[in-house]
């Protein structure tokens, strides 16, 4: 097997995708664990699927390898408590170093409009797994933010 190479960036912003093994849907299950088991540094934008998420996060000092690492050995350690054996996490992850504020801005947007493209709501202001609402509080998104349309919001993001 080839070996995967990382970026190692301190302090960058990524935006990353994790897939459950076989995409069982089990991530809906009980969010509890997946906020409990975050390392020190946590998303601070996200969308949890049933059977993947998307999230942002700054690595600050740390690599992003051994964040995700440790976020899933964690998640899966509480999961098989909870629910029994088994395996939770496909191998590896999706990643993609932002680059600038369009980037930052357009990989947000899709965080926030997958819940939507996925056929989970109508709009992500009524999904809850998402940090679209506090966005929405906090004014990046205005009212007449049209998210349905998912073909504006071009690129590679690890489905």
């Amino acid at each position: 097997m080839k070996s995967l190479r990382r970026l190692d960036i301190t302090g960058c912003d990524f935006f990353v995708t994790v897939v459950t093994f076989n995409r069982r849907e089990i991530l809906l299950k009980g969010t509890d664990i997946f906020w409990n088991s975050w390392p020190e540094k946590r998303p601070f934008a996200w969308a949890i699927l049933p059977d993947h998420f998307h999230a942002m996060l700054n690595v600050g000092e740390s690599s992003l390898s051994d964040i995700i690492h440790s976020f899933k050995i964690r998640y899966s350690r509480k999961f098989r408590d909870l629910y029994g054996p088994g395996r939770v996490w496909q191998n590896r992850f999706w990643d993609h170093a932002i680059r600038d504020q369009k980037d930052f801005n357009r990989h947000v947007d899709y965080i926030h409009i997958n819940p939507v493209k996925h056929g989970l709501v109508k709009s992500p202001r009524y999904y809850q797994e998402s940090s679209f609402n506090r966005y929405f509080e906090s004014r990046h998104y205005d009212i007449n933010w049209r998210g349905q349309d998912t073909s504006e919001i071009k690129g590679t993001f690890g489905e």
